[in-house]
């Protein structure tokens, strides 16, 4: 089969994509790409928690980095007590897990601490557990997803924060085309050298940047393969 080129995208700046994010509420985004989205999603959740914003983080790949949020704080000489108490996370290490804290504990803890935003880290991962069949994952993914929009209609903003891997058996990288269709607004984040580079895939922003569809090309892109190992069945409880 012939690889299509995929088409030419300028970066964009990260203020842009956190100024899009920020208003108004309402919106799903995705965020992939190379190993700082996880940090850059950190300091989205700080930026809006400086403001008096609280943030609930559903984390399924344990990048959730409390040390960073304190020294960001410290840094601004903010009352880092105080400015953790507004951020909350929920820890999955199963899909079953992820499902339980997205569909039917986060809406409800959402509205409880009076948050329009949340954060989601490393959803696949666990889907991508040999353990758990592919049609109740498939299954599972449809039902976040549905979730996500739901809450997207209640003005809530979200985050998803995934690396993007190919995986074994290769059946299961349907997953993340699944997601990437499921949202808005899709953005990967890709090093150049030591520099991080920011490009719109999917959506628009304000200032008019529009992004293209890049999911072809993606499918298509010839990749080293990843195994993932079996995850426990069980793991900590979460903060909500």
């Amino acid at each position: 089969m012939m690889i299509k080129n995929p088409p030419v995208l300028s970066p964009v700046t990260y203020q842009a994509m956190l100024q899009h994010f920020a208003v108004p509420p309402g919106k799903t985004y995705l965020l992939y790409g190379d190993k700082p989205i996880f940090l850059l999603s950190l300091r989205m959740a700080a930026h809006g928690m400086v403001h008096g914003s609280s943030v609930a983080v559903v984390d399924g790949c344990n990048r959730f980095d409390v040390h960073f949020l304190s020294r960001f704080a410290r840094e601004r000489k903010l009352d880092v007590d105080d400015f953790l108490h507004r951020i909350f996370i929920s820890r999955g290490f199963t899909c079953y897990q992820m499902e339980q804290a997205i569909v039917h504990r986060l809406p409800a803890f959402l509205a409880k601490i009076d948050s329009s935003t949340a954060m989601i880290f490393g959803l696949l991962d666990t889907f991508y557990d040999q353990q758990a069949p592919l049609r109740e994952v498939r299954q599972i993914l449809q039902r976040v997803v549905g979730a996500l929009q739901e809450m997207k209609a209640n003005g809530i903003s979200i985050l998803l924060v995934s690396r993007k891997l190919n995986v074994l058996p290769e059946e299961r990288n349907e997953l993340f085309s699944t997601l990437q269709a499921g949202m808005d607004t899709v953005f990967r984040l890709q090093m150049n050298g030591d520099i991080p580079e920011l490009f719109l895939e999917k959506g628009a922003l304000h200032d008019g940047t529009n992004g293209s569809n890049l999911h072809e090309h993606h499918r298509e892109r010839n990749s080293e393969l990843v195994e993932i190992p079996p995850r426990p069945s069980q793991g900590r409880p979460g903060d909500f």
